[in-house]
């Protein structure tokens, strides 16, 4: 039996942004800064329609997409600067969380991002914290030894962070007297997502994860699915699950990340079907 998660695929602010730069993609001279999401098969298509994607921007540029990870405000102000059209794909989740933290810099907090440093969405967020903010990565990240208990923070988390690791890390907060107001920022499909995703572990014999290997909800999913269910793969598309072997008796849970196209999921769906006795797309 084969069974499909629901909330599996796009979510409401990766969808928003593919279908941006896809309506966009006829203007001139037009790229993304850094991919628009985690997923090569989108990139390559967009490519395909002349929008490339830089890692930076300069006077050569006409018109630029913001990614739906967003960016710090710096860019919004080059971009202005030297006359480039922006088309804001910033996930309206992170935009909030974009106007929480600049507004809370200018009520004197000093700011803490849950999540991880090196992904772009904290790197944007932290934009709007003028780049000063404490990044925590979990319980265990040293940077908590660094706060101090006469100040007052203000506390945002990724957006597609796991729920436990910033009940924890808010659990460390208390527990040293860290004076803190904490806004939830962790998106509501994300959360859904992984409830979901725990759920069909737990019923099943195996977990196919589908996502690319640079999505972090994708990575959290996977994460997810393993703990709860030891036969779990994380693949990016159907060319990797050919080359894992099932028993045709089995049962078997598919999720998907959010940057993960629905064609790419229906391969999957339509090939474990034609493997599995009993197949169907049913979902929890």
């Amino acid at each position: 039996m084969i069974k499909l998660a629901k909330s599996a695929g796009f979510c409401f602010g990766v969808e928003r942004a593919v279908n941006l730069a896809f309506s966009n993609a006829h203007l001139k001279n037009i790229v993304t800064l850094g991919p628009i999401i985690h997923n090569n098969a989108v990139i390559n298509e967009l490519q395909a329609k002349g929008v490339t994607a830089v890692n930076s921007i300069n006077s050569d540029i006409e018109n630029i997409i913001i990614r739906s990870h967003g960016v710090g405000e710096d860019i919004y102000s080059e971009a202005v600067a030297l006359g480039i059209n922006i088309i804001d794909a910033t996930c309206p989740y992170v935009k909030k969380i974009h106007k929480l933290v600049k507004e809370n810099i200018k009520l004197g907090l000093s700011i803490i991002i849950i999540g991880d440093k090196e992904h772009p969405e904290i790197i944007g967020i932290n934009g709007w914290a003028k780049n000063s903010a404490i990044i925590i990565k979990d319980e265990y990240d040293y940077n908590i030894n660094l706060l101090d208990n006469k100040i007052s923070y203000f506390v945002v988390a990724q957006t597609t962070y796991k729920e436990e690791v910033v009940n924890k890390v808010k659990e460390i907060l208390l527990t040293k007297q860290i004076k803190f107001n904490y806004a939830h920022t962790i998106c509501s499909a994300t959360t859904k997502r992984q409830k979901e995703a725990r759920m069909l572990a737990k019923e099943m014999q195996a977990m196919i994860v589908i996502g690319s290997k640079h999505s972090s909800n994708t990575k959290k999913l996977f994460e997810v699915c393993r703990s709860e269910c030891k036969n779990s793969f994380c693949i990016e598309d159907i060319s990797e699950l050919t080359t894992i072997k099932f028993n045709e008796n089995i049962n078997i849970g598919v999720t998907a990340g959010a940057s993960t196209p629905k064609n790419i999921i229906d391969d999957v769906i339509f090939y474990l079907n034609s493997i599995i006795k009993g197949g169907n797309n049913n979902g929890i």
